[in-house]
């Protein structure tokens, strides 16, 4: 996963749960050749793998069946520990990092120990009404992690294409929590926003569209950067 560029680009997607950053993400690191990096998915396969009866996996498990943000010291550790691990021969997309300002500032610190470049933020913005109809509607594999919309055929089976498992809601896409999970996302993403601003590397995209034309939106604002 090499780019003819010697430092290969990096991308955060910010925006509020249910707003197609997973999607966007992984389409981005498919057209760049770039690793997709999740903070929700480090989570969930701690708690997937992880012992049930560690008392930082039901931490961790605990907060995020809450839709409560995880503390900066473990998303960072989870995250520097994949950055290490790959960043010889692949950018990355994070998604759902930097989730805190402190975060934001600890990535430009480990950016520049592994000498990648710096990262442009895209926002994608969806207003809570949209962000809650969608994710109260979708379902999930919980063996390969796929989500299905109720446009989808398998939503409609009621079975994971892949794998052919029963599809579930996920405990963080119940109502209450995605109200929850929305109002901490408005608190942090002004934040975040203008740090990403103040030094030109924001990037906002009407995510209220179709995938297509919120990945063609995002094309052409990334064009003057690469």
């Amino acid at each position: 996963m090499i780019t003819s560029h010697p430092r290969p680009l990096n991308l955060i997607l910010l925006g509020p749960p249910g707003s197609g950053k997973g999607t966007q993400a992984q389409m981005l690191a498919e057209r760049f050749f770039l690793y997709h990096l999740s903070g929700g998915d480090l989570f969930r396969k701690v708690i997937a793998q992880g012992d049930s009866k560690d008392p930082l996996v039901a931490e961790i498990k605990a907060r995020y069946d809450q839709g409560i943000p995880q503390p900066d010291h473990i998303a960072l550790e989870l995250i520097e520990k994949e950055i290490s691990r790959l960043h010889h021969k692949t950018g990355f997309v994070f998604d759902m990092f930097p989730s805190s300002l402190p975060q934001a500032i600890a990535l430009e610190r480990i950016v520049k120990v592994y000498d990648l470049r710096d990262p442009m933020a895209i926002l994608i913005q969806v207003s809570e009404e949209e962000t809650l109809v969608r994710l109260t509607k979708r379902k999930y594999c919980q063996f390969d992690e796929r989500v299905y919309h109720p446009q989808d055929i398998s939503y409609k089976k009621g079975r994971c294409e892949t794998c052919g498992q029963v599809l579930i809601t996920r405990s963080d896409d119940q109502p209450d929590v995605v109200r929850k999970r929305y109002g901490t996302y408005v608190q942090i993403i002004k934040v975040l926003s203008e740090f990403y601003k103040s030094q030109g590397r924001l990037l906002e995209i009407n995510g209220e569209q179709s995938i297509v034309d919120v990945f063609r939106d995002i094309l052409r604002a990334l064009a003057p950067h690469l």
